[in-house]
């Protein structure tokens, strides 16, 4: 994006790289490794005891081939981008395989699902659950997911595969809806194989694996918009069409991202009215009844929920809590890092993230000087202009007194217009012929899509089928209105094992706010436990043990985070008042009850 100069030009001249002859060969040599890394995935056995890291459970070898064809797919991409070729295919076909293998590293391992007892996920899939067994929507929000799911699970997909179908169908869908937007957008050849590159980075991290319906929903945004720009040139009622059932599938799927459709069209429509005004051009326009058409939708279709009712009212109760950013800082305060182990954990977490922003905030300061020329572009503004919403949108959540989860969660809006503009930065640079800044894009995106991948598989977030079994058999037995005490296990976990549907779902027997104290609560010789719990069942697991000992939590983490252990259950085994009701050897539960 810098002068061109004439050794400047000679120098991208020569780029070997970009060579056909050389992506014909690259394409080659990635097709053998990627046959060799699905020798290895078909070879991994299921892990016999428990694992707290399902990276380091893996081969370096794997590992190695992985990111060989992750990086060599994005090359791939790029090099079709700036030499116009149709090697883009290959690329897109590379990159998408080597995903296929990665989502489903946790069913090859061999856990029962990858998401903890809390995982919002599990709460879905017993929604899904219901859908299948009654035939009916049990009262579900926002059911778009569930259906699509329930409606896979009767064509004959496994249900204990499906997390990981659906977790790859939505990242596929937003790879590709990204690079068919830079490319309705810019116009230029070349700009799909940049957008598909772009697009490639796990930009979500952890959520491209949660199968929420918050996260997976915004993963249609971008054939959304791709609709919408076509609509706004053409007019043509077909788009309007599509652009109407894309919209009622988001409103079916989660009410947060239909606040971000609306927002999303109506600042279209506005940024499309201004730019032909500033440009004095006849640009086409896109008119805000769009957005606010989808307005009576939503709204007949959520005030038929009390859930509706429930959230706002959680909403407004929350604005004299103390704030997400605060509570982050309270913890984050609570457990000494050096300077070191502070960079380190943020470039681990939010790597790609930051790389991604700084591109697209280096892409957005050249479109306003560019906008100041006098040189103004529909495409840069575009991608601009919502980037920078979207950002403003995050720093609302993470300041205001609103219910958020996950600094990547609450920047989604501005992740999906960062890889726009990442996109369109690639194809500008190859364009020009900037070899200096295209080299410097392509090591910034590939260090971006390893960062990603390296961060989406979080430690110990696998849930054993030991783990499984105790709770379907707590949640289906014992007394209810008897509280239950467990770590990283709530009612999403007992919609799992039952289905929402079922008869003693409600009341809910496992709580949020579950932790054990520490020590199980022995903390002097005379301490019992019905001491501490009075009448109530206690739950505990290996995951409780394991996960706090494991060597990506420092020591101080470690010392801070940990409840219990060996001492502790030995203590609860020979306690008179604790008595096994279950166990199986992976998850005890325990009856608690005073002595007589």
């Amino acid at each position: 994006m810098s002068h061109e100069t004439n050794l400047d030009r000679e120098s991208f001249d020569s780029f070997e790289f970009a060579n056909r002859d050389i992506q014909e060969y690259l394409v080659i040599l990635l097709a053998g490794i990627l046959i060799l890394e699905s020798a290895l995935f078909l070879s991994i056995q299921p892990v016999t005891g428990y694992e707290t890291s399902l990276a380091d459970g893996l081969s370096q070898l794997f590992w190695f081939t992985f990111y060989s064809v992750m990086i060599g797919g994005i090359l791939t991409l790029i090099a079709a981008a700036i030499t116009q070729t149709r090697y883009w295919r290959h690329g897109l076909g590379l990159v998408l395989s080597n995903y296929a293998l990665y989502f489903f590293l946790p069913k090859a391992r061999g856990y029962r699902f990858y998401g903890q007892g809390t995982a919002d996920a599990l709460q879905h899939f017993g929604d899904v659950r219901a859908i299948l067994e009654t035939g009916t929507l049990p009262g579900i929000w926002y059911p778009g997911e569930h259906v699509l799911m329930a409606e896979m699970a009767m064509l004959g997909v496994p249900i204990d595969a499906m997390p990981y179908l659906v977790a790859l169908l939505f990242t596929t869908l937003q790879i590709i809806g990204i690079g068919v937007l830079v490319k309705t957008l810019s116009g230029k050849r070349g700009s799909l194989a940049a957008g598909l590159a772009a697009g490639s980075t796990l930009i979500y991290t952890t959520f491209h694996l949660s199968n929420h319906p918050a996260m997976n929903s915004f993963m249609v945004v971008p054939v959304l918009l791709t609709l919408t720009e076509l609509y706004r040139r053409s007019n043509d009622n077909e788009y309007l069409l599509l652009i109407l059932l894309v919209g009622l599938f988001i409103i079916y799927s989660h009410p947060m991202t239909t606040l971000f459709m609306l927002g999303i069209l109506l600042l279209t429509s506005v940024y499309s009215g201004l730019f032909g005004r500033l440009s004095l051009s006849s640009t086409p326009q896109l008119s805000p009844r769009l957005g606010v058409a989808f307005l009576p939708l939503l709204f007949a279709w959520l005030t038929n929920f009390g859930q509706t009712r429930q959230a706002i009212i959680k909403v407004v109760a929350a604005q004299d809590d103390m704030n997400p950013a605060a509570r982050e800082v309270q913890r984050a305060g609570s457990v000494q890092f050096s300077p070191l182990q502070l960079a380190e954990k943020f470039i681990t977490l939010y790597g790609s993230t930051t790389i991604y922003f700084t591109i697209a905030g280096t892409f957005v300061l050249l479109t306003l000087y560019w906008f100041l020329s006098e040189r103004m572009r529909y495409d840069w503004g575009f991608g601009s202009v919502h980037f920078v919403a979207g950002l403003g949108i995050a720093a609302i959540f993470l300041l205001s007194n609103l219910i958020v989860k996950g600094i990547i969660r609450v920047n989604r809006y501005a992740l999906l217009f960062a890889a726009v503009l990442v996109g369109m930065a690639l194809i500008h640079s190859a364009t020009k012929r900037n070899s200096v800044t295209t080299v410097a894009l392509t090591v910034l995106v590939l260090l971006g899509a390893c960062l990603a991948a390296s961060a989406a598989y979080e430690p110990n977030r696998h849930m054993t089928y030991a783990e499984y079994d105790g709770s379907q058999f707590m949640a289906a037995n014992i007394d209810e209105g008897v509280p239950i005490h467990a770590m990283d296990t709530s009612h999403k976990m007992e919609a799992f094992v039952l289905g929402t549907n079922h008869p003693r779902y409600y009341p809910q027997s496992f709580g949020m706010n579950n932790n054990l104290p520490r020590n199980l609560g022995y903390f002097s010789q005379d301490v019992i436990a019905s001491d501490t719990f009075g009448r109530s069942y206690v739950v505990t697991k290996t995951h409780d043990v394991k996960q706090h000992t494991a060597s990506y939590y420092t020591k101080d983490q470690q010392e801070y985070l940990f409840r219990y252990g060996e001492d502790s259950l030995t203590r609860m085994h020979n306690d008179p008042t604790a008595n096994k009701v279950y166990t199986n050897g992976g998850f005890t539960g325990w009856s608690v009850a005073p002595q007589n």
